[in-house]
């Protein structure tokens, strides 16, 4: 009898305790100090084609509006399809656009996708980080420029992860 009152009392401690812990989690929640913090991303299935050429052309249907917190850094990542026509130098240009403003070369990337006198088509990626955005509101799109009207891009996700290093 006095193992099974020990035991019960053992068993009580164990569960007061996480009680314990348990409401001091919810009192006092633990505030992450470094990696992912937020997620958006979009999925659309469209061509956008270079048209007119040698102009940069947003992509509106390809946008994110985002937030950063204080001490947060920013990623984008692109994924897409693209296809260029034979002829000469066929070629797709791709930018993103924060807040409205290319962020170009050579402090940024920009993505290139060309063939030359052959038609060929193919996937590829567009990223960036940074920790330079201010807190606040922001969006992120693309711009994709060509040189020939049948040039385009098509099957595009967009993400942009806020982090902290």
């Amino acid at each position: 009898m006095a193992k099974g009152k020990g035991l019960a009392v053992l068993a009580l401690l164990i569960g007061f305790s996480g009680l314990g812990l348990g409401i001091y989690s919810l009192l006092f929640p633990q505030v992450q100090t470094s990696g992912i913090q937020k997620t958006w991303f979009i999925y659309d299935s469209w061509p956008h084609f270079t048209q007119p050429i040698y102009t940069d052309i947003p992509i509106d249907d390809i946008t994110i509006n985002f937030t950063v917190k204080s001490g947060e850094s920013v990623y984008f990542f692109l994924k897409t399809h693209a296809s260029v026509i034979s002829g000469s130098l066929s070629s797709v240009i791709i930018n993103f656009i924060l807040d409205g403003i290319e962020v170009s070369s050579p402090e940024y990337p920009d993505a290139i996708f060309s063939s030359n006198n052959a038609a060929s088509s193919g996937s590829f990626i567009l990223q960036m980080a940074t920790d330079t955005i201010s807190p606040g509101n922001h969006n992120i799109s693309i711009s994709i420029r060509g040189n020939f009207i049948n040039n385009a891009i098509d099957e595009s996700t967009l993400l942009v992860q806020t982090y902290i290093p």
